[in-house]
C-alpha cells in the first residue's frame, strides 16, 4: 500500500484503530499519502518514540492554480523566492492559530513550526512551480508516557487543525495586497544588490529605513521612539527600483569609509543592519531597503578558533619561537591572529566589502600609534590601518569600520560618516584642519594566495555514542540551545561569529555541504576557498536538494553563501591539508 494514495477518511481509521497500541505502530503510516479534496499530505518520517527529535515530518501538497498563486507571482527567482516565504509564513501563522499544543507526554502532539528570521531565505522546505505547492513541516505525533499512540487526539490534529491550517494559507494568499508587497519587496532589494556596481556602489540605506531592534534579544524593529534613518545631502543618491520606483538613500561607495560617533548613538546598529542587508527583509521589518553588496562580511577578533596552515604573514610577521606565520596554525587563536585569519579567509573566499567594528576587534591588530611603533619596533604585527588602502587598491575589497575612541582610520579614510541620535551626519570636510596619522608602508606587498590542499578524510560524519556504546554512520545537526554550533561527526564546530547565519538550517546545509564535499572532493587539490566556490556552484546549479539527497528529504535547509561554507571549513579543528610547495 506504499506510495498509493486514499482518502483522508482512511486516515482517520487508521489512526482511531491504533489507539492505545505501541508507538512504534505509527510506523504503519510512513510514506503513505492521504488526500483531501483541496490538498493532500505524505508521512516522510515517523519518529520513534513520544517527544523524539526530530520529529516526524509530513509533505503538505496543494495545487498552485486552486491555492490562488497566479503566474505573476512566479515570473522571476526573486518573486518565487518571496512566494515560497510568503507561504512558509502563512502556515506558521495557521500552526499558532489552529492547533493545539502539547497534547501527549514529553511535548509529543504537536505541530512544530520552524523559527523564521525576518530574512528571506532561499529553502528546500517549500517548493513550488505552476502545478503544485509542496510544504514540509514537523510533527510530532502524539503518545502517552508508556509509549503508546494517542489515536483519537491524532485524529484530531490530522482533521480539524490541519484543515484550520490549510484555510490560513488560503485567506493569506486571498490577501494580494500582502502578498504582492511581499513580491515587491524582495524583488526590488534583490534587483538593487544586483545593479550596486551600476551605482558605483557597495552598500545602499533607503531614507525612512528603522535600523534600531526593539531589544538585544529581538529582531523585531523599535516601534516607540524610532528615529527614521536619514541621508545627508552629500552621501545621498537615488536609485531606480522596480517597483518602489525612485528611492533616496545613503550611498556608500568602494574604498575605505569609517562611521564615527559617540556611544549609543546607532554605528553599530547600522553596521549590524548593513551585515544583514545581504538578504532581503519582509515588509515593515524597517530595513527592506538597506541592500548590501552580496560579499559583504562580518569581520572580528575571535580567540580560542583553529587556524590550519594559513598565511597570515601579510599581517603578521614570525611569530616568537620561530613559528612560521606563511603556514600558521593553533588550537587556540589570538585576537590579532584569529582576526588576521578571519580577513585573509574573507578576501579569499571572494569578500568585497568588509565590516568592522572596533567594539570586537583586536586593538593591536587595527591600529598602532606613533608611540606604541617607536616603543616596540620589534613588534611582529602589520596592523590593518597600514594595509587596508592595499586591500582596496590591489584587491578590490571595500572597509567600513567603526571606530569611537582613535582617529587612526581617519587619515585613511575616503569617507568619514558620524551617528548623532541615530542619524547620519556627513564629516568628511571636518577632517581638514586635523593633523592625522598616516599609514607606513610596509617592507613587502601584500600577497593573498592559499597553497593549501583539503583532503578528502577531513569530512567523515560519523559519530561514536558513548553512552549507547555503537557508533552512527551520520550525525550533523545543530547543537541544541546553541544554534550556531554544529555537531559533525564527533567534532562541535562553533560557528557563532559566522555573522550572516540567521537560521539554524543554513547551519545544517553547512554540515551537508561538508558531507557533500568528502563525497566530491576525490582527487581534485582544493584550496578551502575553492572547495567552497564549488560547493556554491553545485548548490545553484542543482539546488539545496543536492545537500538534503542522503537525507530521504527529513533534512529542512536554508541556502548559505560561499562565505560561510569557506568560513565552516576554515574552522574546522582537525583540518587536515597537504601544502603545495611548488
Amino acid at each position: 500500500m506504499k506510495n498509493s494514495e486514499h482518502p483522508m477518511a482512511d486516515l482517520f481509521t487508521l489512526l482511531e484503530s491504533l489507539d492505545g497500541k505501541l508507538f512504534n505502530d505509527y510506523r504503519k503510516l510512513a510514506d503513505r499519502v492521504f488526500y483531501h479534496t483541496r490538498y493532500s499530505i505524505r508521512f516522510v518520517h515517523i519518529q520513534g518514540s513520544p517527544g523524539a527529535f526530530p520529529a516526524s515530518v509530513c509533505h503538505l501538497r496543494l495545487g498552485t492554480a486552486e491555492l490562488g498563486i497566479t503566474g505573476e507571482y512566479l515570473s522571476s527567482a526573486a518573486r518565487r523566492l518571496a512566494t515560497a516565504d510568503y507561504l512558509l509564513r502563512a502556515f506558521t501563522t495557521g500552526v499558532s492559530t489552529c492547533a493545539r499544543q502539547n497534547r501527549g507526554a514529553l511535548g509529543s502532539g504537536s505541530f512544530q513550526p520552524l523559527f523564521l528570521p525576518p530574512q528571506v531565505l532561499e529553502r528546500n522546505v517549500v517548493t513550488l512551480d505552476k502545478n503544485e505547492v509542496r510544504i514540509a513541516f514537523h510533527i510530532s505525533l502524539p503518545g502517552s508516557h508508556n509509549n503508546r499512540i494517542l489515536g483519537g487526539e491524532a485524529v484530531k490534529m490530522f482533521d480539524l487543525e490541519l484543515h484550520g491550517i490549510v484555510r490560513t494559507l488560503e485567506k493569506a494568499v486571498a490577501e494580494t495586497i500582502r502578498l504582492q508587497e511581499h513580491c515587491e519587496v524582495v524583488e526590488d532589494m534583490m534587483s538593487l544588490q544586483d545593479r550596486l556596481n551600476h551605482y558605483g556602489l557597495v552598500a545602499f540605506v533607503g531614507d525612512g529605513a528603522l535600523l534600531a531592534r526593539e531589544s538585544g534579544v529581538s529582531e523585531g524593529p523599535l516601534r516607540k521612539g524610532a528615529i527614521p534613518f536619514q541621508a545627508p545631502d552629500q552621501l545621498a543618491v537615488e536609485v531606480e527600483l522596480p517597483n518602489a520606483g525612485r528611492v533616496r538613500g545613503l550611498g556608500l561607495r568602494p574604498g575605505v569609509n569609517v562611521l564615527i560617533g559617540g556611544g549609543f548613538h546607532g554605528k553599530s546598529t547600522l553596521l549590524n543592519a548593513l551585515a544583514m542587508g545581504v538578504y532581503p527583509h519582509l515588509p515593515g521589518d524597517g530595513r527592506e531597503r538597506v541592500v548590501t553588496h552580496p560579499q559583504a562580511v562580518l569581520v572580528c577578533a575571535e580567540e580560542g578558533r583553529a587556524v590550519t596552515g594559513l598565511d597570515i604573514s601579510g599581517f603578521i610577521d614570525t611569530l616568537p619561537g620561530n613559528v612560521d606565520t606563511a603556514t600558521f596554525s593553533t588550537q587556540n587563536a589570538s585576537g590579532s591572529t584569529s582576526e588576521a585569519a578571519a580577513i585573509v579567509e574573507a578576501v579569499l573566499a571572494g569578500a568585497k566589502l568588509l565590516l568592522i567594528d572596533e567594539d570586537s576587534s583586536a586593538t593591536n591588530f587595527l591600529i598602532k600609534d606613533r608611540n606604541m611603533r617607536r616603543l616596540i619596533p620589534e613588534d611582529t604585527i602589520t596592523p590593518l590601518f597600514d594595509r587596508v588602502q592595499e586591500l582596496h587598491e590591489g584587491f578590490g575589497v571595500s572597509t567600513l569600520i567603526v571606530v569611537g575612541g582613535s582617529s587612526e582610520y581617519l587619515g585613511v579614510a575616503k569617507e568619514v560618516v558620524g551617528m548623532r541620535e541615530y542619524l547620519p551626519v556627513y564629516m568628511t570636510d571636518q577632517l581638514e584642519n586635523l593633523k592625522l596619522p598616516k599609514p607606513l608602508r610596509p617592507q613587502t606587498p601584500l600577497a593573498l594566495t592559499d597553497r593549501r590542499q583539503v583532503l578528502s578524510e577531513n569530512f567523515d560524519p560519523s559519530y561514536h555514542a558513548r553512552r549507547l556504546d555503537k557508533n552512527i554512520p551520520v550525525r550533523i545537526k545543530p547543537l541544541r540551545l546553541q544554534e550556531r554550533v554544529l555537531e559533525y561527526g564527533n567534532e562541535k564546530l562553533d560557528l557563532t561569529r559566522l555573522g550572516a547565519l540567521v537560521d539554524p538550517q543554513q547551519v545544517s546545509a553547512l554540515g551537508y555541504a561538508l558531507l557533500l564535499a568528502g563525497k566530491r572532493l576525490k582527487d581534485e587539490r582544493l584550496s578551502p576557498s575553492d572547495l567552497a566556490a564549488m560547493l556554491e556552484r553545485l548548490i545553484e546549479e542543482e539546488g539545496l536538494e543536492t545537500l538534503s539527497q542522503a537525507a530521504n528529504d527529513t533534512v529542512f535547509l536554508a541556502r548559505p553563501r560561499r562565505l560561510e561554507l569557506a568560513g565552516a571549513i576554515n574552522r574546522l579543528r582537525n583540518l587536515k591539508v597537504n601544502i603545495d610547495k611548488s
